[in-house]
């Protein structure tokens, strides 16, 4: 299994995985990240260097596409009570608008 596969294995099982101080650190639930534990030790090498490797960088956002979402987010906060609470800092937002926050402002950036 290549270090890749492994990561996007780790990160589909809720598995993030990190770079400390020339270490892997599993950060996750006990119990995925035990079953994670075995394949992690017999890739070591190759995931510290997959890890060390700089991020790509991200594409810029499509201007379209963040505008489309900020519509959507805008069109539900401004219905409901508790996004526009959350709005003013406090951070809480109802279910659905929490996923159309996470969305737009993830799109934003």
């Amino acid at each position: 299994m290549s270090a890749l596969a492994l990561i996007r294995q780790a990160q589909e099982s809720g598995v993030e995985l990190r770079l400390v101080d020339g270490r892997i650190k599993a950060i996750g639930r006990r119990d995925a990240v035990a079953k994670m534990i075995e394949p992690l030790r017999q890739h070591r090498a190759e995931l510290l260097d997959a890890l060390a490797q700089p991020a790509p960088p991200e594409p810029a956002p499509d201007p379209a596409t963040w505008r489309a979402l900020h519509a959507e987010y805008m069109a539900h906060h401004w219905t409901c009570p508790t996004c526009i609470a959350g709005g003013q800092e406090r951070g809480l937002r109802c279910g659905f608008g929490a996923a159309l926050w996470t969305t737009y402002t993830g799109a934003a950036s």
